[in-house]
């Protein structure tokens, strides 16, 4: 359809199907492939004509984990040299936050927040795109100078922090476990090995849930009693 040439068309092809991790595939059926190599199949076919805009919808959601952050570097690169503006929908925060210059956080058909990744991970607008971005630990909070009074207790909060009823989020790497009788007393309830790190899920008396982030050699066992304290450089007020 565009007129290129059959050795164009052969040496895009093969510069394409290297792109998508498929490189001996060029001779075999569609049908004959696997559900992710299909997926690969049509992001390469979206590709071949050098789009401007290209619209993608959950583009990379059948791919193994070790394919898929592979491509979102390359999709990345590629996309920057190509000058091609893509509008990705997808469900995966990390591929969105990698792959993209802006990220638009939707709710019920409504823009919840949108900004560059890095403001958006740093600062969400509300609980519910907090809560979107996977934290856990978001409360009800009143803030007065830089402190806020939580069901945790007295939290550090940053200066110029929004003053009165706020939420509060704070990060899990601003739970910092202490001796058990320092601190918040907490109970360790559960843990969940992350891959670099393990969240460790934490129960204090009469109040909601902690989410930890420990370092593998340093996690303490479920039934361990520790204590809890908070770095204000990790803790949110929202909104």
């Amino acid at each position: 359809m565009h007129g290129a040439s059959r050795a164009e068309q052969r040496r895009r092809v093969a510069e394409l199907l290297e792109l998508v991790g498929l490189p001996d595939a060029a001779g075999r059926a569609v049908a004959g492939l696997s559900g992710g190599e299909q997926q690969r199949v049509a992001l390469a076919r979206a590709l071949a004509p050098r789009p401007r805009l290209l619209m993608l919808d959950e583009p990379l959601g059948q791919l193994d984990r070790s394919l898929r952050e592979r491509l979102v570097v390359e999709l990345r690169e590629l996309f920057g040299r190509l000058g091609t503006t893509v509008l990705a929908v997808t469900h995966d925060q990390g591929e969105a936050f990698a792959l993209a210059d802006r990220v638009v956080v939707m709710r019920d058909g409504r823009i919840a927040q949108s900004g560059s990744p890095l403001e958006v991970w740093q600062r969400p607008a509300d609980a519910f795109v907090a809560r979107f971005l996977g934290f856990d630990n978001v409360v009800e909070a009143a803030v007065a100078g830089q402190a806020a009074d939580t069901p945790w207790g007295k939290l550090p909060v940053p200066e110029d922090s929004p003053q009165g009823t706020r939420t509060v989020l704070v990060r899990p790497a601003g739970v910092r476990l202490v001796a058990a009788d320092a601190g918040l007393p907490c109970t360790v309830a559960a843990r969940t090995f992350r891959g670099t790190h393990v969240a460790v899920h934490l129960q204090p008396q009469g109040a909601p849930r902690l989410e930890a982030a420990c370092a593998l050699r340093d996690a303490p066992e479920t039934g361990t009693r520790v204590g809890v304290e908070f770095d204000a450089a990790e803790i949110v007020v929202l909104g």
